[in-house]
């Protein structure tokens, strides 16, 4: 019973949603369920009333007006439950529809208060892919199960009451002949969604190798290397085995319903036996008789569907507990409730202190990733941070954007630990371009003015302005023959844009947010040898002032920088001008000289990024 008892859980909390949605309409659409439930048996009764009228009339008791009157309410138990049935159809869907959207909101701010280590954890992932196996309509379908037992309980209480009412052992015979159906459920019905439960990391491999035949990279692929039959079989082995899987809990769940069938005849027949006996008696009327078959075997229907609609339910309730697990996540990286406000228009003094850091794990406990790291960064500074892959240089940066807190050591801004600072104020502060840049499918004034998306006083001229001199500076420029054009070829009129395009309309955002601190992580990584000149040499010549922290793997790049940092195995292992380190002849002139002997051996230059937008 700990599954019903979760399952119902979970439907209370759906119904919370519902509640706090449309209060006033969740009330009427279960008025209306509880009506459709008890309405069906007004038909019963009807029909039974005007059998015993017409055997009445023609042994001279009967009257023809209470004839029409019982033929009247038989009419209307089919019409008003019709119309009331549109009706609550009508609003059932705009209920649906204002659900939904409450639901895709709420879901949408409760991820977005979470901070990006929450996001990038294992445990939410996991959580986030299991939930997004039915979706948010996994939540309505719970609210879909109130509604139905509402329905169906109607039905159930009207049914007892009319069987009791003409013999208190029809409610006996129904109740037990309905008894095994829970019991049959819980042994074979529920192996068959067990087996689908249990089967959806199947599912997941089967739909990743379906993927290949309709992604166009992966189709690429897959008609180059003819990977056609491969994939086939794979789709189909894991196919088969599984409805084999089916067909084996299908059958025993036949079986089972066919011994289950044999136990309710043998009631339904004790039921009749009782029934004609009363009629013969004179104890019920024929028209009685006929209301107590119907209403005996709709109880049955009733329970019967009642209980395989659980199993829905309860397969709902454990997508549905995983969306309200996310819900209730909290952010692990949180502003203090007295944290200081830092409005920072100016660069700022940034400093490591002795700074360690590993990831959190779910369990045990990860390897130092960065240790005792200690440097400053002078307000205007131009920073370049190298090493090989692996070193750290991604997670410093994590660190000074406070995506992550240090697990030892301390992170100053103008003297203040960087934990004690209003998250938002310091984020607000930063420019950020990742080397792993979002694509925003957006016209492309769109897709760079998110770099700063905040008002801040500026005419909508002087924001064009600034818009069309990022791109300039970004070199985007090259290219853009229309700002207000669609970027994405799935898009009518929309166009596509090369990887290096992309990266440099990336770049344009990180120009057009004017932060006081810029980070650039590979900034460049898809574009020509051209375009990466400009870039650079537009940051020395307009972010005079500014603070930059660079990340590259190109070494040429990083020969103006104030300061250099070489990271490996997540230590300092140099740190100095690149004049300064030139001189040491140590780790980083080896890396610098053998990237600059390797382009001086290269006969023909690097070829350009010339791709063009593709309408």
């Amino acid at each position: 019973m700990k599954n019903n008892r979760n399952m119902f859980t979970i439907a209370i909390k759906s119904i919370g949603f519902a509640w706090q949605t449309n209060r006033r309409l969740l009330i009427l659409l279960m008025l209306f369920n509880i009506f459709q439930g008890a309405v069906v048996y007004l038909q019963f009764t009807s029909f039974a009333s005007i059998v015993d009228e017409i055997i009445r009339i023609k042994q001279g008791t009967g009257t023809t007006n209470q004839l029409v009157w019982s033929s009247v309410v038989l009419g209307l138990s089919f019409l008003v439950p019709l119309i009331i049935g549109n009706i609550a159809s009508h609003y059932r869907m705009i209920f649906r529809m204002q659900q939904s959207v409450q639901l895709e909101l709420y879901k949408i701010e409760r991820q977005g208060k979470l901070d990006i280590g929450t996001i990038e954890s294992s445990s939410y992932q996991n959580l986030l892919r299991s939930a997004q196996e039915w979706g948010t309509g996994s939540l309505l379908n719970l609210q879909d199960f109130f509604f139905n037992s509402a329905n169906n309980f109607a039905g159930i209480i009207t049914s007892i009451t009319i069987l009791w009412s003409l013999n208190q052992w029809l409610v006996v015979f129904a109740v037990l002949a309905a008894a095994p159906v829970y019991f049959f459920y819980k042994k074979y019905s529920m192996e068959v969604f067990r087996i689908r439960y249990f089967s959806i990391d199947d599912h997941r491999i089967i739909n990743n190798r379906i993927s290949h035949f309709e992604e166009l990279q992966k189709a690429v692929d897959v008609i180059l290397l003819k990977l056609q039959n491969w994939l086939k079989g794979q789709i189909r082995d894991r196919k088969v085995a599984f409805n084999n899987k089916i067909i084996v809990a299908e059958r025993k769940k036949a079986i089972s319903y066919s011994i289950m069938s044999l136990w309710y005849l043998l009631f339904l027949f004790a039921a009749i036996a009782l029934m004609t006996r009363e009629a013969l008696a004179d104890r019920i009327a024929v028209g009685g008789l006929l209301l107590a078959f119907t209403t005996y075997t709709r109880f049955y229907q009733t329970i019967n569907g009642y209980i395989e609609s659980i199993s829905y339910a309860e397969e709902a309730s454990r997508y549905a507990a995983r969306w309200f697990d996310l819900f209730d996540m909290q952010p692990r990286i949180v502003s203090k409730q007295n944290a200081a406000r830092f409005d920072i228009t100016e660069p700022p003094l940034i400093e490591f202190d002795n700074v360690s850091f590993r990831y959190p794990a779910e369990e045990g406990e990860t390897p130092l990733v960065l240790q005792q790291l200690s440097f400053t960064i002078k307000p205007g500074e131009k920073v370049a941070i190298v090493g090989v892959n692996g070193s750290g240089k991604t997670t410093l940066i994590k660190l000074l954007c406070r995506i992550y807190d240090p697990t030892e050591g301390n992170i100053y801004v103008n003297g203040i630990n960087l934990k004690d600072i209003q998250l938002e104020d310091w984020q607000s502060a930063l420019g950020i371009l990742f080397q792993d840049f979002p694509v925003y499918n957006l016209t492309i004034r769109e897709s760079i003015g998110v770099g700063r998306i905040e008002e801040n006083g500026e005419l909508p001229t002087q924001k064009e302005e600034r818009l069309k001199q990022a791109a300039l500076y970004s070199g985007a420029d090259d290219f853009i023959k229309d700002y207000d054009q669609l970027i994405w070829k799935e898009f009518a009129g929309g166009i596509d844009l090369s990887k290096g395009q992309h990266q440099r309309l990336a770049v344009a955002r990180m120009f057009y947010r004017n932060a006081a601190v810029t980070i650039l992580d590979e900034p460049t990584a898809s574009i020509d040898a051209v375009t990466e000149e400009k870039i650079f040499s537009t940051l020395e010549r307009n972010m005079q002032g500014k603070t930059v922290i660079l990340i590259t793997h190109r070494f040429s790049t990083v020969k103006n920088a104030d300061k250099i940092i070489l990271l490996e195995q997540g230590r300092i292992i140099e740190y100095g001008s690149h004049k300064e380190l030139m001189q040491l002849h140590k780790q980083y002139a080896s890396l610098y000289n053998m990237q600059a002997k390797r382009y001086l051996e290269n006969d023909e230059p690097a070829p350009a990024d010339t791709t063009s937008l593709i309408d």
